[in-house]
């Protein structure tokens, strides 16, 4: 008994064997690289015959075959040579190109190679196929149209159109999906080449970029986000490629996957539109895709943020997009951003976006509001980070222009606002060397109004108790050593401060009348400060004190009379 049952267990075995064999061919069938063990270096002649035998059958073996040998770099040239089988089968069979490009995808990886690649034409012929493949997809999309249009037609005739109609459906959605796969080999191959510039540029006559377009309608991801890439590679150097994507409609559909919930693909169309976005005509087709929410919306997250921030910097640059803002969480993000950084100095993609989102008078509001001022204003103090005191600046210009827009002081609904902040400024600016930080405070204060100062206080008050300012303003002077930015905010804040007729006197008694007179003298060309201290001469003339030194102290009306023949017509009718 126990030999008949070892018998039985032994046919069992022979019987399961043949079984199992046949379930190994049919996964290697349906698997090509599955024969990588059966594929020898040696028989590479043999593989490379039967690339010109007639049957399809034996060119699909022979180019598999080869596939699994392609780690071997030895033989590339040999391979590379039969580049002309390539150019006459890639029509034929889907499968045979496929291989044939992994083939030489896996070896575009290597920069040592390109030459021989190129020497072989590679590139030129991957190009064909894709051209090939994209008319093919394009003339599939019509003929399905017109095979659905006149199936619907005759559906009442026919009860089986409709079956008819989901079944060519089902397959081209398996050719769509098979050509995207090629599509993607041949597109790697083309990028891995563009790494020499002189081969981009052929690509670039070739028209890669319309290829590269129509790419960005497709839905497999891997080939999407490829395309992307290769997009901002190719917007990365030529400025006529910019213009080719803009021509063909290339930012609108990237903003579609900005919008998308995939990280990676969302990434990287970040950076291809960031690349794009210097130009006005995609910040508009930005604008008008309802954009800005989106990005402001990716600020909250890490990863996106400095990309973000960059494209922002853009948008804001144009004065209609500024007030766009104010309708998002933008203001609050940004502001929570600066005054948080935990470096002292900001970094400047995002400063630079508040500086330009400052400009705006509501924005400006925003920023003032919930104790924001202040926060900024005590990290400037703190940090001396120039671009913050731009943007504290700014702010100061929108308490200004409110107040000048109001029909009477008493509607000022922000008095006393830089009250706390005056004192600390002029101290700064005394206490630093930074040429351009000085410049922003003392712009700021020239913005300052007796509504602005604390409770019961002047600027002559101030100047009395820290009678080093006018010291300070006397140096900043002196010919030859500030720079004209520096004088131009100079005469401003002394413009300010002459709407307080206590602050005659102590200007009256230092120089500054007089070293005035001389940079009129000398900056006859400068028209900016030209006006500004014709501005500044009208409120001295106002006061007892400013009038005797201004008329009789320095000569001053020769000068006038020649100032009012001035070709600029601005400091003529001021004059």
């Amino acid at each position: 008994m126990s030999s008949s049952a070892k018998v039985k267990s032994s046919g069992v075995r022979r019987s399961s064997r043949p079984d199992a064999d046949r379930s190994d061919d049919q996964r290697k069938e349906k698997d090509p690289l599955a024969l990588r063990q059966l594929s020898t270096p040696d028989d590479l002649d043999t593989y490379m015959e039967k690339l010109y035998e007639e049957d399809m059958e034996s060119k699909l073996d022979g180019i598999t075959q080869i596939l699994n040998l392609s780690e071997y770099g030895a033989n590339i040239e040999m391979l590379v040579q039969n580049e002309a089988v390539l150019n006459d089968e890639y029509k034929k069979n889907y499968d045979f190109t496929l291989h044939m490009m992994r083939i030489f995808w896996c070896y575009s990886n290597f920069l040592q190679l390109h030459p021989i690649l190129s020497n072989y034409r590679i590139g030129a012929i991957t190009l064909k196929i894709v051209d090939f493949e994209v008319k093919r997809h394009q003339l599939r999309i019509e003929e399905e149209k017109l095979l659905q249009e006149s199936l619907v037609k005759a559906s009442h005739e026919h009860p089986d159109v409709l079956a008819k109609l989901k079944s060519e459906a089902k397959k081209n959605k398996k050719r769509s999906k098979k050509q995207d796969q090629l599509l993607f080999v041949c597109l790697s191959v083309l990028f891995n080449l563009s790494e020499d510039i002189h081969t981009e540029r052929k690509m670039v006559k070739k028209k890669i970029v319309h290829f590269l377009a129509k790419m960005l309608d497709r839905v497999t991801p891997d080939l999407v986000i490829l395309t992307l890439g290769f997009l901002k590679k190719l917007s990365s150097v030529f400025e006529e490629n910019k213009d080719t994507m803009i021509e063909l409609q290339v930012p609108e559909k990237v903003i579609r996957y900005v919008k998308c919930n995939h990280d990676k693909t969302a990434q990287i169309a970040l950076k291809l539109l960031f690349n794009l976005s210097w130009d006005a005509r995609v910040r508009d087709a930005m604008v008008k895709n309802s954009l800005v929410p989106k990005l402001v919306e990716l600020l909250k997250k890490p990863p996106f943020r400095a990309l973000t921030l960059r494209i922002l910097y853009h948008l804001s640059m144009d004065d209609r997009c500024k007030s766009m803002f104010t309708y998002t969480e933008a203001i609050p993000i940004v502001m929570q951003l600066v005054i948080n950084f935990p470096q002292n100095m900001v970094a400047k993609e995002l400063m630079a976006l508040g500086v330009n989102l400052s400009v705006n008078g509501r924005n400006a509001e925003m920023m003032a509001q919930n104790k924001g001022l202040d926060a900024l204003v005590q990290r400037v103090l703190r940090t001396r980070d120039v671009l913050l005191m731009k943007c504290i600046r700014n702010i100061s210009h929108w308490s200004f222009s409110l107040q000048e827009d109001l029909a009477s002081e008493k509607m000022y609904k922000h008095k006393g606002l830089w009250a706390a902040y005056v004192v600390p400024l002029l101290e700064l600016a005394q206490s630093s060397d930074n040429h351009d930080l000085v410049v922003e405070i003392l712009g700021t204060l020239g913005n300052l109004t007796p509504q602005d100062l604390p409770p019961k206080s002047s600027w002559d008050k101030i100047l009395a108790q820290y009678y080093t300012v006018i010291p300070f303003l006397n140096k900043l002077l002196v010919p030859g050593f500030s720079q004209d930015d520096m004088v131009l905010q100079v005469i401003m804040f002394v413009s300010a401060l002459m709407l307080e007729p206590k602050c005659a006197p102590l200007i009256t008694s230092s120089r500054v009348v007089r070293s005035f007179h001389t940079i009129f003298q000398d900056k006859q060309s400068d028209h900016e400060i030209t006006l500004q201290l014709l501005f500044c001469f009208y409120r001295m003339l106002r006061h007892p004190e400013t009038l005797d030194e201004v008329l009789y102290g320095t000569n001053m009306l020769p000068d006038l009379l020649l100032a009012a023949d001035s070709t600029n017509v601005e400091v003529r009718h001021f004059s």
